[in-house]
Formats: C-alpha cells, structure tokens, sequence
C-alpha cells in the first residue's frame, strides 16, 4: 500500500513576511498622501480666513471713496505696567501705564460718505483739514489707518562713527 502524502497548501513564514511588508509600504504611502492633503486643507483654510478677514479693508484701501479723516492719526503701544504709588492720576486711573512706548504715526480713513459742506459742495473739514464723515450715513462706520513707512538716514562726520536717524516719511499734502 503506498501512502499518500498529503500536499499542505499555505503559506511560508518568509510570505507572509513580505505579505506585511507590502501592506506595511502600501500604509505608509496611504499616511503620507493624507498628511500632504491634510496640510494642503489646513494651508486652504488659513488662507480663506485670512481673505475673509483682509478683503474688505484692501478694498476699503484700493477704494477711491475712502474719506481722509485724520493725517496725522499716532497710535502708542508698549509694554503695560501696574501704576505705582508715585505715578499721576491719570496712570493711577486707568490702573497701568505704558513703558517704552512706540509712537506709529499714520493716515486714519473712513470708507463712509463725507460730509458734504452745503454752501462750498465740497466735502466740510475740521480746524485741522481733515474730513467729517457724515453724521446721517450708517456704512458700518468702517475705518482703516495707512501707516507712514519710517526712513532711515545716515550721516557721517570724519572721525566719528556713522550715526542713523529715523524719521516718518512725508506724504503729499503735508507741511514740510
């Protein structure tokens, strides 16, 4: 009687090893297409917000209806400090007061219809030449500052080292 050798059908230990790596490969791939995606989305939607939220004021800016309202607007930021006893009462109010303050010296505009002064037509300004908005139109009241670019100046003596200013640039319309 012959035995009959039964044939095992399956697989290697060495196939299924490469089994898990292709699967492993294939994985990994799959991962990176999908952090590429996934930044690439986060990446969209940063700059979508960030149209959303500066669109309108460059148009605003671009707008030739914008109203000059103050031309010489300064906005002073620095460092807040709790007062002290020693400081004025107008710090000792407000509870702090600003160290190392930075002055940034700008142009305010209003992208509202100017007041109109009725016996010129032309738009009515303040004490100072800058426009009034008009008090009866209700746009949202939207504003926006175009900020001076400082520049820098050296200057040389012989024997001394170079000393730099900066100043804020002058814009048409204003004094010298």
């Amino acid at each position: 009687m012959k035995k009959s050798k039964k044939k095992l059908r399956g697989m290697t230990l060495v196939e299924v090893i490469i089994a898990i790596l292709i699967f492993a490969l294939l994985g990994m791939v799959l991962l990176g297409v999908g952090n590429a995606t996934d930044a690439h989305q986060r990446a969209a939607r940063k700059t979508n917000k960030k149209v959303n939220e500066e669109g309108p004021i460059a148009e605003a800016q671009s707008d030739k209806n914008a109203i000059l309202l103050n031309r010489d607007y300064q906005i002073v930021v620095g460092e807040k400090k709790a007062a002290e006893a020693t400081d004025s009462d107008e710090v000792k109010e407000k509870g702090y007061k600003v160290v190392n303050p930075v002055t940034i010296h700008g142009r305010l505009y209003s992208v509202e219809d100017g007041q109109v002064d009725e016996s010129t037509g032309e738009l009515a300004t303040d004490a100072n030449g800058n426009n009034i908005p008009d008090p009866n139109n209700d746009s949202g009241n939207f504003k926006f500052i175009e900020i001076d670019k400082p520049v820098e100046t050296t200057t040389t003596v012989a024997g001394a080292p170079p000393v730099t200013t900066t100043t804020r640039a002058k814009y048409a319309g204003e004094g010298d």
